[in-house]
């Protein structure tokens, strides 16, 4: 099996640490006889303390290393359960008055002999000799007596006290960069790195750049690993820009040669175990005011090679890294294991059975030779995650898996388990149960295909659909009117527009929607499904009350005046930041009032337009009566209508929506600053007293969160919003039959509403627009456009139709059959009369309803088609109804190749999509040319890996390595073997995962040095 099958992940490495055996050592010395027992306490410190990584850094020696490789060679010792790497802390000559140290870090597998070779090409300043014991007490007294008095040392004791004459050569000695570089460059390549510190105790960032440039240079060069506090320099040492660094990144770029560095954060510690909190008492693990190194990878000499080359992906300085961050507060939605049993004893050792792979909650790669089965684990995962694409699926399917009665699949059944909430396990015969929670979205190469396509033919609106939802995802509270998807949004602000017409012309497309939407909620599916997501999210709840942060009482006394008075008014600036918060909600909740209010006020102008147009027609068409009656009609029927009314409350409305947005600015303005106050003031505190600042911190951001999480009846994705979408259900019935009544009248010139309509929706893409054009992969450079359109389709009637309604039956019977009885009622109808247009509508509804009977056109639809569909286009006249579509680097994506409509929807749906469930991806870079891949598929793999967890099915390897996978899953499937697909799993920087990816790119080495050294071999 292999180490670390789980692939790459976040783990806390200090890798500045030193023993017993160094100068300065503060802990517990090495005496004659002790040695064993220091060296285990040392051990022992270590497996307690957090990291999984440690490099030794002794001055001079490499002692400590050399006795604890003694000691771990003896049965008795204590085990060492973390990775520990010999390393070596030195001083370097430095063209300033002052100290620089400088580090090298080794593999843990060199060899002894390799190490004291080393050491014996460093030279001393002072006489040039080889670095030794016996050298650094020359070195000492060779110094001068003035020198010695400055280090309050004793020139007699030096002069005739060995040991006190090494231990002053320790603390003044220095050696040449010049041999300090050549050391380095000859141990054998791969084992040692330079390791120089920079913002930190003695580093290179006291060297002036513009004095001593190439000395600087020299030592960057050196230096794959620098030790860093500041998070904006340690950016800038991984190439990433920040608002901080942006002056100065281009010329520290330029020192560096473009080539990223690895940043650390080591404690430094000079003891086993230190005072939790206090920075000058610092044991392993200490890391100085959380400056904690984090690295993902393989706790291994590999990994940290690894983490050198991608530095920006593979380290983090701080607190907790963002994904980890992530993880923990969306547990529910991050697969920890897959594993596949056979329920059947026929299929015992066949087949999938035995599959148990621990998931990485990153970027996992399936990879394998061509029929070894990577497909077959994206479908399992897919199939048990309740994906509800399996007439997608390539491997569960008929004719496969499936076979024509559904065995194998029967006879086996697969588990997902979650990083929190309850496993599911499904037989791999199952499909989806439509109303399931779909836990896993799978996105297979058949579905960016059919996707793409239908909606270039017309065939199905399901991608217009599904643009609206993520559209609507991205729009503002205030704006969607408590509306819970986008559908419903778009019927109540295009209200105004279809007002506009006369009582006879109502748009019928709104009408229709209501009553489609009435009907599928009235369904069974909808009301289990509700409860499935309100069940989800009250797990989801559970799960977050297990996050609370443990209590920590408030500390009392210790503290000084100053920290006395800084917790007196940090918790000032918590009671001004609360009440911002307060002034934020109200406002927020007026601008909400506002707009509802305004979109009242709208729908009531339209309504009295309507009255006005009825009352003057009323006064046409009687008024042969009235004159024949000897009557004035105003002398009897009066409509008095005061529009100015209604205008100025719009504009009040406005007006006090605008004073509300302005006084949020306002009011706003100090919060950046009183957070850094703040800031500032923890830090001035004790360590129990920033402890318990953080955990109000924490426990704030836990109460903002559980108050999402159970919402409002105003918020259809809460819990509370759930609950009020379930009770909203049991009032349906007597609305459908008062709906079914108005829909006799119909819309006559609907193309300047239906522009209106554009426009309006149109306005909707403005927040995921400002998104994608902020997005510096998909803004300027790909130009990603939302677009809304009107198209008309005539001609595609009768192709449309037939789209969702099948052809098997009565006047539908065949293709030929269908058209020809449609085409007969439209060469009949002229469209642009409106009589006609209705005439056709009710004569071609009649027609389709005579074939099922019994007038449930549901019986008839195609598979994916709903009657909504139908009753949108028939009676909303949807063939010129405005549509939604996408433009790529300028172009519709009707005229796009079909790469380039995959590298779209690869946008689409990894980017722009807010959903948080896992991605499985299967062979995202079929259709895509190599330039694409390399400069959009991969960044925005990359970036989207960063908030979900990404299943990705691969037939080129190099696309995983490109992409840092932190999970390598290799396929292989044997037919002498009973048939048997068996996936081994582990990080890029595993040898035998390595070797899987070459041999799988047929033994080729040259991917992997074009990848620049991401993979082993010679």
């Amino acid at each position: 099996m292999v180490a670390y099958a789980k692939g790459s992940e976040w783990r806390q490495w200090d890798l500045h640490v030193h023993s017993p055996y160094s100068f300065h050592w503060a802990g517990q010395k090495i005496e004659q006889g002790n040695e064993d027992v220091v060296i285990d306490r040392m051990v022992d410190a270590m497996n307690k303390a957090t990291p999984s990584v440690y490099g030794l850094m002794d001055y001079w020696t490499f002692d400590g290393w050399l006795a604890l490789k003694r000691r771990q060679g003896k049965a008795e010792a204590t085990a060492l359960e973390k990775v520990v790497f010999p390393g070596i802390e030195l001083r370097l000559v430095a063209p300033f008055d002052g100290r620089l140290n400088a580090h090298v870090i080794f593999s843990d597998k060199i060899q002894d002999q390799l190490l004291a070779d080393f050491k014996s090409r460093l030279k001393l300043a002072l006489g040039n000799q080889p670095l030794s014991d016996s050298a650094l007490r020359d070195y000492a007294r060779s110094a001068d007596a003035d020198k010695l008095k400055l280090h309050g040392r004793s020139p007699d004791q030096v002069k005739n006290d060995d040991a006190y004459a090494l231990l002053v050569g320790c603390e003044i000695a220095e050696i040449t960069a010049e041999s300090y570089r050549d050391a380095i460059a000859a141990v054998p390549e791969g084992l040692a790195l330079g390791f120089m510190p920079f913002d930190t105790y003695d580093g290179l960032s006291k060297v002036h750049w513009d004095k001593h440039y190439a000395y600087a240079l020299g030592l960057f060069k050196t230096s794959p690993i620098f030790e860093v506090r500041d998070p904006d320099t340690a950016a800038a040492f991984s190439g990433v820009r920040t608002p901080k660094n942006d002056k100065w990144f281009e010329q520290f770029q330029a020192s560096l040669g473009r080539v990223p560095r690895l940043s650390v954060s080591g404690s430094d510690a000079h003891k086993f175990v230190g005072t939790l909190g206090d920075n000058n008492d610092r044991g392993y693990g200490d890391f100085p005011s959380n400056r904690i190194t984090w690295i993902k990878a393989d706790p291994t000499w590999k990994g940290l090679l690894q983490a050198v080359k991608e530095p920006a992906l593979r380290s983090f300085i701080g607190e907790v890294p963002p994904k980890v961050r992530t993880i923990r507060e969306n547990s529910t939605y991050y697969m920890s294991r897959v594993s596949v049993t056979a329920d059947n004893e026929k299929y015992s050792g066949t087949w999938l059975d035995g599959t148990d792979l621990e998931l990485n909650a990153d970027l996992v790669a399936i990879i394998g030779n061509k029929g070894s089965g990577k497909s077959a684990l994206a479908d399992v995962i897919s199939a048990v995650g309740d994906s509800q694409q399996h007439h997608h699926f390539s491997f569960l399917k008929p004719r496969r898996f499936k076979g024509s009665s559904g065995e194998p699949a029967k006879g086996f059944s697969g588990e997902l388990n979650w990083l929190s909430g309850k496993p599911l396990k499904r037989n791999l015969n199952d499909i989806a149960d439509p109303s399931a929670v779909e836990m896993v979205r799978y996105i297979p190469q058949g579905r960016f295909e059919a996707l793409c396509n239908a909606h270039v033919e017309g065939r199905s609106d399901e991608f217009e659909r599904e643009l609206r939802a993520v559209i609507f995802s991205h729009v503002p509270n205030e704006v969607r009117l408590d509306a819970s998807d986008f559908d419903r949004l778009i019927e109540r602000q295009e209200a105004p527009s279809r007002a506009k017409l006369n009582e006879l012309r109502r748009t019928l497309a709104t009408l229709n929607e209501e009553i489609v939407d009435i009907e599928e909620q009235m369904l069974p599916a909808v009301r289990t499904g509700l409860q499935n997501l309100l069940d989800l999210k009250r797990q989801e709840r559970q799960a977050h009350i297990a996050t609370k942060p443990l209590e920590i009482a408030a500390p009392t006394g210790g503290l000084s005046p100053v920290q006395q008075a800084a917790t007196a008014h940090i918790a000032g600036i918590v009671e001004e930041l609360s009440q911002m918060d307060e002034k934020l909600a109200s406002a927020i909740k007026v601008r909400e009032q506002e707009a509802r209010r305004r979109q009242a006020i709208a729908n009531l102008q339209s309504r009295v337009e309507i009255l006005k147009s009825q009352y003057a027609d009323f006064l046409s068409t009687t008024a042969v009566d009235w004159g024949d009656a000897h009557l004035k009609a105003q002398d009897v029927v009066k409509l008095t209508v005061d529009d100015e009314r209604l205008i100025a409350e719009i504009k009040k409305s406005t007006a006090l929506e605008a004073a509300t947005t302005s006084q949020s600015v306002v009011d706003e303005a100090p919060r950046p600053a009183l957070l850094a106050e703040k800031a500032r003031l923890t830090e001035t505190l004790n360590a129990p007293q920033q402890q318990y600042q953080a955990y109000l911190g924490q426990l704030t951001a836990w109460q903002t969160t559980l108050g999402t999480i159970e919402g409002s009846a105003a918020s259809p994705e809460s819990e509370k919003g759930l609950e009020a979408r379930l009770a909203r259900l049991d009032t349906l019935p007597d609305q459908l039959d008062a709906k079914r009544e108005k829909r006799r009248e119909l819309a006559k010139s609907l193309h300047g509403v239906l522009d209106e309509q554009r426009a309006s929706r149109a306005a909707l893409f403005e927040p995921i627009q400002n998104l994608v054009e902020g997005n510096r992969l998909i803004g300027a450079e790909y130009k990603l456009e939302f677009q809304a359109r009107l198209t008309g389709a005539l001609s595609d009637f009768s192709e449309k139709i037939f789209s969702v309604v099948k052809q098997q039956s009565g006047v539908l019977r065949g293709q030929a059959e269908s058209n020809a009885a449609l085409k007969a009622i439209l060469d009949k109808t002229e469209f642009s009369n409106a009589d006609q247009t209705v005439h056709f509508v009710e004569e071609a509804l009649a027609m389709i309803k005579s074939v099922p009977g019994d007038g449930d056109i549901s019986a008839i639809l195609r598979k994916d088609q709903t009657t909504r569909t139908l009753y949108d286009y028939m009676f909303g006249l949807s063939y010129l109804e405005p549509t939604y579509t996408l433009l790529f680097q300028d172009t519709p994506i009707e005229q796009l190749s079909p790469g380039q409509r995959g590298a779209l929807l690869l946008i689409f749906y990894l980017l722009v999509d807010t959903k948080r469930n896992p991605i499985v991806l299967d062979q995202p870079e079929e259709n895509l040319d190599n330039e694409t891949i390399v400069s959009l598929l991969v960044p925005v793999v990359i970036e989207a890996k960063k908030h979900r967890q990404i299943i990705m099915v691969t037939h080129n390897p190099n696309l995983a390595v490109v992409c840092d996978a932190e999970q390598i899953i290799h396929a292989t499937f044997s037919r002498a073997d009973g048939q048997r697909i068996e996936y081994r799993s582990g990080s890029i920087e595993n040898e035998e995962t390595n070797l899987r990816v070459v041999d799988v790119l047929e033994g080729t080495m040259r991917a992997f040095n074009n990848r620049g050294g991401k993979y082993h071999g010679q």
